[in-house]
């Protein structure tokens, strides 16, 4: 075609603007398209004095576990209804915990302490009972009788959970129960007696005459006035000469059919820098421990690289941990049943030689029949050590010894001692890599439908829910602010199978109610995104908004397709001979099925005419194509992206005549 001789003004474009690199394009677009993840909530909360440490639910109260209190809240608003003072307490060396030691509190030696609630716990065989155990007088308990008719009532009954110990038993404190370092405590009905296992931190500044243990397992008296061992081996300890160099955190606790297991984050071995995740699993019959046995667990990333070779990243450091059921969907990916007991952990990848752990995050979901089966398979081979720290590397467990034991079932001897599996347990991280930049601080699951949804918790105070898949990335449907302190592993789940379902999410002094059914769909910002929601949140496009169908007029919500926008185009004008590489802008531009975007269906048509589209560069948000030559000399065209559903028109483009540059530099 023949250029015309005159070039209308306006139409000089510079040469640079027609080359515009693709780096950064459609970052505002996307950015429109995106979910809203600053969008405010108002949910029910409560806010106590100080920080929050556990919290448990019981007949439609929630307790609260904090410093120096406990609070009583209503599960409907979160409004306090009772509250109990716990601390500060007067420590003093000649002060047993039961004792008033206020008259002491100008002699030499008296301290007052805060009173960090290390554990909660609801008892309700011999009567219902709140029972709380905190940092002060040697980790010791008080339980508080909640009345029949007033469940909220904790302070009209409460006794001190101490005992002094008879001269035979002096060497013994079945009654310090929690450590101020860390601890997780599990209670279980037993043959009708009701026993704790707990496990503790503990290091050398503990004084001897305290004996908290590492690990352990004690009996509730009938009287309900203390605790007693069963055995002298009801507990096990980290050798003195181990407790500074070789601490052992204890993450999370379960009970699963009729074993107890601990996780816990440790060095990999008493000489070793580095630190790994364990999981302990013992009897819940065996009140002399002969059943212990310990294996590291590994939540990992693998990443194909060339030569068919992968790399595999290990997220060392277990975070928090939760026990549910799977959805029928994962149950089958995952090869568990629906009443398989799963366990789900988000790991961290710690700094090197270190606990602390970086802004790196995978989750891993470890059914417990697998955690057992691993168990029974490895167990008479090379790669069982005695437990060193705590027997120690020259007990005669520890060598010239075959380590062979039967761990398929409960029955244990006198004669079995404890030992540690060197094989790692292995699970891939469900979401591939999509928590790679975030630190996960708490997990919890539900099940809707045939879906296993996860709500997950992060360092920085975000709350998000998303739906657990091995196949392809699911990207959260909830992700928003909760608060500025990072979220607590202590999650609870209730009623998750009711429309009123809802998870109690705790943040520094916080706790929040959070509805399991979502927060609304305002939040997704583009069509696309609205429908791959989960169906259970019931979303649909009504008007260019995302909303429930309640909220938009008979027919024209829509949870099926998507009709393509177009945000901008550059470069806006192209030379009549063609070949500019034109990108496109916008969202939706994909054509839907079944929750997955196809853009072979999508077209590109200048007026009439098609660019070609470059697929390998092209995107839902993101159209690369190639401009033909024009056809004619109408200059201003409207630019069309079809999906295959529905059509998009931009109109700001145009073809120009370019001129030579030696040109363009003497205008």
């Amino acid at each position: 075609m023949k250029a015309p001789a005159v070039i209308a003004p306006g139409i000089l474009v510079l040469l640079f603007t027609l080359v515009q690199k693709s780096y950064g394009e459609c970052k505002e677009a996307l950015v429109k398209s995106e979910m809203n993840v600053n969008m405010k909530y108002q949910l029910p909360n409560f806010t106590a004095e100080t920080p929050i440490q556990n919290v448990v639910l019981h007949k439609h109260h929630i307790y609260l576990g904090a410093v120096n209190y406990i609070y009583v809240l209503n599960d409907k608003d979160l409004q306090k209804v009772a509250e109990y003072k716990t601390g500060p307490v007067l420590e003093h060396p000649d002060c047993f915990p039961c004792q008033d030691c206020s008259h002491k509190a100008n002699l030499s030696g008296g301290v007052w302490e805060d009173n960090i609630n290390m554990a909660l716990v609801i008892d309700t065989y011999y009567d219902d009972q709140l029972i709380s155990c905190g940092s002060v007088h040697r980790g010791t308990c008080q339980r508080h009788v909640l009345p029949p008719s007033n469940t909220a009532d904790i302070q009209s009954e409460v006794h001190c959970m101490y005992s002094p110990q008879a001269d035979e038993e002096r060497g013994q404190c079945p009654d310090c129960v929690v450590s101020a370092l860390g601890t997780k405590v599990l209670i279980s009905e037993k043959d009708r007696f009701i026993n704790f296992f707990v496990g503790n931190t503990i290091n050398s500044s503990y004084h001897p005459d305290h004996l908290l243990h590492s690990i352990s397992v004690r009996r509730l008296k009938e009287t309900q006035d203390g605790f007693k061992f069963l055995t002298d081996q009801s507990y096990i300890d980290v050798l003195p000469e181990f407790r500074d160099s070789y601490p052992i955190k204890y993450v999370h606790a379960f009970e699963s059919n009729h074993f107890i297991y601990f996780l816990t984050v440790q060095r990999e071995t008493l000489d070793a820098q580095t630190f790994h995740t364990r999981i302990i699993r013992f009897c819940s019959v065996d009140s002399g421990l002969h059943s212990y046995m310990e294996m590291p667990l590994e939540c990992i990333l693998t990443e194909k690289r060339r030569k068919r070779s992968t790399r595999e990243e290990v997220f060392n450091i277990l975070q928090a941990a939760y026990v549910s059921k799977p959805g029928a969907h994962l149950a089958k990916q995952i090869g568990a049943n629906l009443n398989d007991d799963i366990l789900y952990g988000v790991f961290a990848r710690s700094k090197p030689d270190s606990t602390e752990p970086m802004n790196r995050s995978a989750v891993c979901a470890f059914p417990i029949k697998y955690v057992n089966e691993f168990f029974n398979k490895i167990v008479n081979k090379n790669n069982v050590r005695c437990l060193q720290h705590f027997y120690g590397p020259n007990h005669e467990h520890c060598f010239n010894r075959t380590l062979l034991r039967n761990s398929s079932g409960c029955e244990v001897r006198s004669d079995e001692y404890r030992t540690e599996f060197t094989t790692a347990l292995q699970r891939v991280d469900l979401f591939m890599g999509q928590f790679n930049q975030v630190l996960l601080t708490s997990i919890s699951t539900f099940i809707k439908g045939d879906l296993t949804i996860a709500n997950l918790g992060t360092s920085e105070g975000r709350f998000m829910q998303v739906v657990v898949s091995r196949s392809g990335s699911s990207t959260p449907h909830v992700n928003f602010r909760l608060d500025s302190h990072p979220v607590s592993p202590e999650a609870i789940v209730e009623h998750p199978l009711n429309q009123n379902g809802y998870t109690l999410v705790v943040t520094g002094k916080k706790i929040t109610k959070i509805p399991l059914n979502g927060l609304g769909c305002e939040h997704f910002q583009s069509c696309s995104q609205c429908l791959s929601a989960p169906p259970f949140v019931q979303c649909g496009w009504c008007h260019d908004k995302c909303v429930q169908l309640e909220e938009c007029p008979t027919g024209t919500w829509t949870q099926e397709i998507c009709l393509p926008t177009i945000y901008e185009v550059s470069p806006t004008s192209a030379p009549l001979e063609g070949g500019t590489m034109l990108t496109v802008c916008g969202w939706d531009f994909g054509f839907r099925r079944n929750n997955k975007f196809d853009l072979k269906k999508t077209k590109v048509l200048l007026g009439n005419d098609s660019c070609t589209l470059t697929l390998s560069e092209s995107t839902t948000n993101m159209l690369k194509c190639t401009v033909g030559p024009a056809v004619n000399e109408h200059f201003n065209i409207s630019i069309i992206i079809a999906n295959g559903r529905g059509t998009a028109q931009y109109s700001a483009f145009s073809y120009v005549v370019m001129l030579h540059l030696s040109i363009l530099a003497m205008l």
